[in-house]
């Protein structure tokens, strides 16, 4: 799926596909009330809402996140409520039945287990 994704926005790695293949197969899904928290552009929000989640509700602290998730849903038509702020802080006290996030990461050699000491 393309997506709109500005200069500082994370792009979707291989990891996002397996995450949305795995939130298609759940399934109380449809019906259901889903938060993505670090929504980055959007892409698993919008899967949730195009397999017929109830109400999705998207979450990043980036203001170009959300500005692209919010692009993202309406070039697809998808009902998804798209917040700015730190986690889960923007929803409050809202109840959800699935919850998601897909956090931006970046390996390096420092991934590694540092050397056992004497």
């Amino acid at each position: 799926m393309w997506l709109l994704r500005p200069p500082g926005v994370y792009a979707p790695q291989s990891d996002t596909g397996t995450l949305i293949d795995e939130l298609l197969r759940e399934p109380s899904l449809p019906g259901a009330r889903v938060l993505d928290v670090g929504t980055g552009s959007g892409a698993v929000a919008l899967a949730a809402a195009r397999a017929g989640a109830a109400d999705v509700t998207a979450v990043d602290i980036s203001s170009r996140a959300v500005l692209a998730a919010r692009l993202n849903a309406v070039l697809r038509r998808a009902r998804v409520r798209v917040l700015r702020g730190d986690l889960a802080l923007p929803v409050g006290h809202r109840r959800f039945e699935i919850i998601v996030s897909n956090p931006p990461y970046v390996p390096s050699p420092s991934d590694r287990l540092p050397p056992r000491g004497p």
